[in-house]
């Protein structure tokens, strides 16, 4: 995919970007080395958005693969709406969570320091973003699902 500035943290001279909480900079190098595949790769929003754009768009794998994975557990109370399947989160825009207002899901996933990656395939929308702040770690979620209702609402 030609991603040149995405890659997962080896050793203490590559670079990892400090996050925060509030103004305090953490510093989580060792502990982004040590995660892998559970969020120790580092990225651009730009290549986030390649991915992103070819996870969905069937150029990793053929997108049918969608309907034979659509088992999506919901996730403890405090994580509502998410339901989290086959390695990326759904969360539905219907119901209470949207005041009734959104139409179809977010398919996507959010990061622990802030970083969020969604498609939402009603409006064939790609929302990506980097916080890069934990003091709300809520607003991952909360951001992505306010830009897709409001997209649903507008005419585009």
């Amino acid at each position: 995919m030609n991603l040149k500035n995405t890659y997962l943290p080896e050793n203490k001279n590559d670079f990892v970007p400090n996050i925060y909480y509030k103004n305090k900079a953490i510093q989580r190098a060792k502990f982004v080395m040590s995660s892998r595949a559970s969020g120790g790769c580092v990225s651009t929003t730009r290549e986030l958005m390649s991915f992103l754009k070819a996870f969905f768009g069937g150029v990793l794998f053929n997108i049918s693969i969608f309907d034979e994975l659509s088992l999506c557990n919901k996730l403890q109370t405090s994580m509502m709406p998410i339901c989290y399947g086959s390695g990326y989160m759904r969360i539905p825009l219907t119901g209470i969570t949207s005041f009734f207002m959104g139409k179809g899901e977010l398919m996507g996933h959010s990061g622990s320091a802030g970083s969020f990656a969604f498609y939402y395939p009603t409006k064939n929308l790609f929302i990506v973003g980097d916080l890069n702040q934990m003091e709300n770690a809520a607003l991952p979620i909360k951001l992505p699902m306010q830009i897709a209702i409001k997209s649903a609402i507008r005419r585009f």
